[in-house]
């Protein structure tokens, strides 16, 4: 069965009713899909119960035509896109076969002399597949017709093609890792176990484990589990069948040395590792989460080298694989990490950012043997994966008071509530986190005893392999430039007339540029990386040369500049208190309405005065406030109304009032 990826926003039917997917949970014991309905305008229906299924019985009413996934313009099934080329030529045989079967022998189906004259008479052949038996072939033919001749029904539901993929958690498989590096690839005749032996042993590991954390450990592997992934691992298959017990001894002893390397150097294992912690530079902003990269030597067990690459949607990629060979062959600033040096041969696996051509350059230039192993494969690189366990709950775990939030983006994040991200938690700077890092390098792994190197620290076996053997550790060629390998290139980027390129909000000029630019050069070719972005290489009329950054260059959100700069104003004057910040206020503004008045209200107040004085309009009338009213059983409700009406009532002794009012006349 192919692969579906489910992301949140996808729209489906199921049956005739159309839903869009709002949230995707992923747990080593669940996979659950949230989803809402929605109306005929494709529009969330308000207050509608938020419904739940698992992948496996989504995928089960995809494959039976009960659901479908959406599309603008058809409602097609997606029925063939679910199954592999082998699953649609097997549903076409098995069709063809009861078919013919069923027009041949209609009255009785399943009596086993008209089974077994279908069976001759079919062409096997045609479909590239052998005779089946007899009670294979009466069970399709019961099948076919108990279903309404449903074709789906003749082929299984996919399960074989996805055998043995990821059926165990990545805990069961570190256990797994551990039994084949410690008596299998690196065993001496005290440890030595043979293959049923080491299935019985992790076997019962795991199911040890299940019982004290079930989530973690929620299957059992099964012998035929360890037994595919052994014989994953080279010269396997010739151990087992064709050579003798002293040849066998002798191909496991040259296995193991291909693993472990005897001197330092000798055999280098790098992959990189996804941290879904928070990270902020020195203002606050939101930068990213991480993908750390490290090399680790397998005969010292010491780390000799690693690169970060922080980003919103950051990955693996070649500049990530240059920087960490970089740190690997020149020598740190930490004192107390004196591991480098040229390696024979570095082990990575087949990811963007080991197959990169640049990397391969380098690496080649470097006299070093780039070796790829196949994705997916951790056994064959143990001492790295080994090492990522030890991170992951030794270090990284460590810093859930920093905002970490699981080993991935989308696993193991049950304890998190809906909308919680990395972003929200960010509590940790870039230079924070690498100086960590490293604190936690050399101060407590490279000085903690390891069971495969007889419970002796790291750097201990370092030191005493280099003070025995000074030539193990080869330094570059001096006039090899590790600087002028970058993983990212700008082909064709605008040289100005100042001399300065500009690339990644940043601001690149020498002296070279500027000659370039006289000599009338507008293009040339930027190598650059991501995650060290003082200085670029630049190529051009086939000279290279690298070019800093310009040092006074400040901008916002992006750049080591900013980060410097900022840090650099923040601890300006620390040593004095702030003062808080107000705003003058006139006086007479806090009694008049503030600032200018309407100049339209303004200037039509003016025409209207100057046709009052030139008799052109008459005034309006007097505006009265209806929304005062007058309570008629006060005893003063009369002159209330007097008022109101701007007069008084007539006294008809003396016949004095300004405006005379008669009771009972009109007002």
């Amino acid at each position: 069965m192919a692969s579906i990826n489910l992301n949140e926003g996808m729209k489906f039917r199921i049956d005739e009713s159309l839903y869009i997917i709002d949230a995707l949970q992923q747990s080593s014991l669940n996979n659950s899909i949230f989803f809402s309905p929605l109306d005929e305008t494709q529009t969330k229906i308000a207050r509608a119960n938020v419904k739940v299924l698992t992948r496996s019985e989504l995928m089960k009413k995809l494959i039976n035509n009960e659901a479908s996934f959406y599309d603008s313009n058809t409602y097609q099934p997606t029925v063939e896109s679910l199954l592999s080329n082998e699953q649609i030529n097997n549903q076409e045989m098995w069709v063809n076969f009861v078919e013919e079967h069923i027009a041949r022998h209609s009255k009785n189906l399943t009596k086993v002399d008209n089974i077994d004259e279908s069976i001759k008479l079919f062409d096997w052949y045609k479909y590239g597949s052998s005779y089946f038996c007899r009670s294979t072939c009466q069970a399709k033919v019961k099948a076919y017709i108990d279903s309404n001749k449903d074709p789906r029904t003749l082929i299984n539901m996919g399960a074989l093609s996805r055998k043995g993929k990821l059926r165990f958690t990545q805990e069961t498989e570190d256990v797994i890792s551990d039994y084949f590096t410690q008596y299998y690839l690196i065993r001496s005749d005290k440890t030595a176990k043979s293959v049923n032996k080491i299935a019985d042993l992790i076997r019962l590991e795991v199911t040890e484990l299940n019982k004290a954390e079930p989530d973690k450990y929620p299957k059992i592997p099964s012998k035929a589990s360890v037994y595919r992934r052994l014989e994953a691992l080279q010269g396997e298959h010739i151990i087992n069948k064709t050579l003798s017990k002293q040849s066998k001894k002798l191909l496991r002893y040259e296995l193991g040395q291909e693993f472990i390397g005897e001197n330092p150097l000798e055999r280098i294992e790098m992959d990189a590792i996804y941290i879904n912690l928070g990270i902020k530079n020195e203002t606050g902003v939101y930068l990213g989460t991480l993908v750390v990269m490290v090399a680790i030597d397998t005969c010292t067990r010491c780390i000799v080298g690693y690169s970060i690459r922080v980003g919103k949607k950051v990955s693996e990629s070649a500049d990530l694989a240059i920087e960490c060979l970089k740190s690997v062959v020149t020598p740190k600033e930490n004192i107390d990490w004196p591991c480098h040096g040229v390696p024979v041969k570095l082990v990575t696996d087949a990811t963007t950012a080991a197959i990169g051509n640049e990397y391969k350059r380098m690496a080649l230039e470097l006299g070093v043997i780039p070796i790829t192993t196949v994705s997916g494969s951790p056994w064959k690189k143990p001492y790295i994966e080994s090492f990522f366990r030890t991170l992951r709950r030794e270090f990284v775990n460590e810093l859930t008071c920093y905002g970490y939030l699981g080993s991935k983006t989308r696993v193991n994040n049950a304890h998190l509530e809906q909308g919680e991200t990395s972003k929200a938690h960010k509590g940790m700077t870039l230079q924070k986190f690498e100086s960590e890092l490293q604190r936690f390098i050399t101060e407590t792994y490279h000085r903690n005893g390891h069971g495969g190197l007889n419970n002796r620290s790291p750097i201990d076996v370092w030191h005493k392999k280099v003070s025995e053997n000074p030539l193990l550790i080869c330094e570059p060629n001096p006039q090899f430039l590790p600087d002028k390998f970058r993983g990212c290139i700008s082909r064709n980027h605008t040289l100005y007339k100042n001399g300065s390129i500009k690339l990644k909000n940043e601001k690149y000029v020498s002296s070279e540029l500027n000659e370039l630019s006289i000599s009338g050069v507008k293009k040339v070719d930027c190598f650059y990386s991501d995650i060290d972005t003082s200085s670029i290489v630049v190529v051009a009329n086939g000279t290279i040369f690298i070019v800093p950054i310009r040092s006074a260059n400040h901008h916002y959100e992006t750049g080591t500049q900013q980060v410097e700069l900022d840090a650099a104003r923040i601890s300006l004057f620390a040593d004095i208190g702030r003062s808080p910040r107000n705003h003058f206020e006139c006086e007479e503004g806090k009694k008049n309405k503030k600032g200018l008045g309407s100049f339209k209200k303004a200037k039509a107040k003016e025409a209207e005065e100057k046709e009052l004085a030139t008799g052109r309009k008459n005034p309006k009338r007097t505006k009265f406030d209806n929304t005062k009213s007058i309570n008629m059983n006060n005893s003063n409700a009369r002159e209330q109304i007097m008022s109101a009406v701007g007069t008084t009532e007539v006294d008809e002794s003396n016949n004095s009032a300004t405006h005379k009012f008669k009771v009972g006349g009109e007002i």
